[in-house]
């Protein structure tokens, strides 16, 4: 019998791809944007735990989550918080899909996927970014246990749907500082001078003009926002640009 340490071992090796509007905007999660206060890992997993009564009785879907004592305990051990924290990614992602703050980024196996995140609301003059990242290129991952160090979320989610639509994966970056894990900035990783062989990032800069054209020949291939997101908003965002935004060549 498989155990959960088994369910939850990192059996990916891929390139995830993720787009963003505006090639200024840092790589912070939504929890950096909403709240850049909260960086106790401790902390957040609790208020999750706060509201996850509210969130199963409105989808009728039950969560695991460390009860708090053992939050306590996966939060100041060193050695085993990568395999607990990913014991929470069902819970983790499905808030991420639905817009609570989360401490994750997330990123898609489909560089298509991206593109399209990166050009649907990128309505400005600028420029848009799509990034590339892999965890291992060289199939191994080393780290200093004072250092920031990001954690990845693969495919084998059994969360939202639009998980699944969207190819979604997902990373989590923290660090154990004075015995305590908090949640530290990805950038934080990407721009360490001795990680050339681990964590690598890549990121490429489109002008927004474009947004037109690339949505155009997305849709072709029945990528759009109602394929990704699968409501009714999203259906009319579809239609939206179809007879409206491409009729007029709105940028």
């Amino acid at each position: 019998m498989k155990t959960l340490e088994d369910l939850t071992r990192k059996v990916w090796d891929e390139v995830w791809f993720r787009g963003q509007a505006n090639a200024e905007w840092p790589l912070h999660t939504t929890l950096e944007r909403r709240s850049p206060n909260i960086r106790s890992v401790s902390k957040y997993l609790n208020l999750i735990g706060e509201i996850k009564p509210a969130i199963e009785i409105f989808t009728g879907a039950v969560f695991s989550m460390p009860k708090p004592n053992e939050i306590v305990e996966m939060c100041y051990e060193y050695d085993r918080f990568e395999f607990q924290l990913r014991s929470c990614a069902v819970y983790l992602a499905h808030l991420r899909h639905c817009g609570f703050p989360s401490p994750m980024l997330d990123w898609s196996h489909s560089p298509y996927v991206a593109a399209y995140f990166a050009f649907a609301h990128a309505k400005h003059d600028g420029d848009v970014a799509i990034y590339a990242y892999r965890e291992r290129p060289v199939n191994f991952k080393i780290g200093d246990s004072d250092l920031p160090q990001i954690i990845t979320f693969g495919p084998n989610v059994r969360t939202h749907k639009r998980h699944f639509r969207q190819q979604s994966r997902y990373t989590a970056c923290a660090r154990y500082v004075d015995g305590a894990w908090l949640f530290e900035s990805h950038e934080s990783v990407f721009g360490l001078s001795n990680n050339l062989d681990q964590d690598r990032l890549w990121k490429v800069i489109i002008p927004a003009k474009e947004r037109m054209k690339v949505l155009s020949d997305l849709d072709k291939f029945n990528l759009n926002d109602f394929t990704l997101f699968d409501s009714e908003e999203s259906l009319l965002e579809m239609l939206a640009m179809r007879v409206i935004d491409m009729r007029e060549g709105r940028p």
